[in-house]
């Protein structure tokens, strides 16, 4: 994730009722300091990718009310595609088991099902992510400072076989 303060989110719902409650349950929970956007559709969150989105959370079912929109599986490819850094949590209304692998199979990084537990199941998935993200950035730092205490030994080494060679010991 980079280094921002506030995390991005983007909440994808064709019912704009619960695009309101994700966001302002959200907002309310305060957990960690966020920028949220919400979007109507799989189209618009994918024309906005260019605002880096750490976390989307995006509907199984968008083309609820308009049949000819993406849905949600289909928005989950192409945001996976323009970028695969970018972390989905899919949610719907189907409690069905082959929804929820066929969203983890397409690249969801959690599954969570709309019912009363959804909001605090949500920002579990988000704080999850967030937490998997700081981890992965910890781990990349850790090797850089591996690889230059490396490159730093080896250099001594290369010195003190030169400075060994060129004034050999007597």
């Amino acid at each position: 994730m980079e280094k921002r303060e506030k995390i991005r989110i983007f909440f994808v719902d064709d019912d704009p009722i619960y695009l309101k409650m994700l966001e302002n349950n959200l907002r309310s929970s305060k957990v960690y300091s966020s920028k949220v956007f919400t979007f109507k559709s799989g189209e618009e969150a994918i024309k906005n990718l260019h605002l880096k989105p750490d976390v989307i959370v995006l509907d199984y079912y968008l083309n609820g009310t308009d049949p000819n929109a993406l849905d949600g599986i289909k928005s989950l490819e192409e945001i996976k595609h323009a970028n695969p850094n970018i972390e989905v949590v899919m949610l719907s209304g189907q409690d069905r088991i082959e929804v929820a692998v066929n969203s983890i199979k397409s690249g969801a990084f959690d599954y969570v099902t709309k019912s009363e537990s959804a909001f605090v199941r949500t920002q579990n998935a988000i704080n999850n992510i967030v937490n998997a993200k700081k981890l992965k950035d910890e781990a990349k730092g850790q090797r850089i400072w591996i690889r230059v205490a490396a490159s730093v030994f080896m250099l001594a080494i290369l010195v003190f076989l030169t400075l060994s060679f060129l004034y050999p010991m007597k």
